[in-house]
């Protein structure tokens, strides 16, 4: 006879349930994320947080190579639908289209707040914005490419630090007047 109080073990689940605690604790201050809160807030506990996660920094890292990893496969994608090879549009684009995802806000929220303080994640961006974006040095497009870029980094710094409130119709207007560069 199965016992009816077992549990049933879903470590994806769980594991991608840990990690939404986090971005959702963590996005006002990274500081707050704590073991026993994500355990508070999911109803795991906190030997099962362990199992996925050794340690916040580990946590951490997964978020960010979680975060970085849907921003390359919607830029691969963006590059290939437009048949460009402007990564500095195609992460413009995903900026503006992500800014509405509560999950992909939070976590870069995050990402924002590592990235200011901790120099070792502000490297790893800056290799893969390098890789994936590029510097703005490429060649006669090189100005246009850098302005975009800071554009869009603009927008997702004001997105995930609150600092102006620029509605999805804005966003787009800019796109577009960014696209006729």
């Amino acid at each position: 006879m199965e016992n009816p109080y077992k549990r049933k073990k879903e470590p994806e689940v769980s594991k991608q349930l840990i990690l939404a605690a986090a971005a959702e604790i963590g996005a006002l201050d990274w500081h707050r994320v704590t073991f026993q809160a994500i355990a508070d807030k999911t109803g795991l506990s906190k030997g099962g947080i362990i199992h996925h996660f050794r340690n916040k920094e580990d946590l951490l890292k997964e978020l960010m190579n979680q975060s970085l990893a849907e921003l390359t496969e919607w830029i691969v994608e963006e590059k290939k639908s437009s048949g460009k090879e402007v990564g500095s549009l195609a992460y413009l684009r995903f900026i503006i289209n992500k800014s509405n995802d509560l999950f992909y806000r939070r976590t870069m929220k995050i990402i924002t707040q590592v990235i200011l303080i901790n120099a070792e994640y502000r490297k790893g961006w800056d290799e893969w914005f390098s890789t994936h974006i590029g510097n703005g040095d490429d060649g006669g497009q090189g100005i246009k490419h850098l302005i975009v870029m800071l554009v869009a980094d603009g927008l997702w710094y004001s997105d995930n630090l609150g600092v102006y409130d620029i509605s999805d119709k804005k966003k787009q207007q800019i796109l577009e007047t960014l696209i006729k560069l």
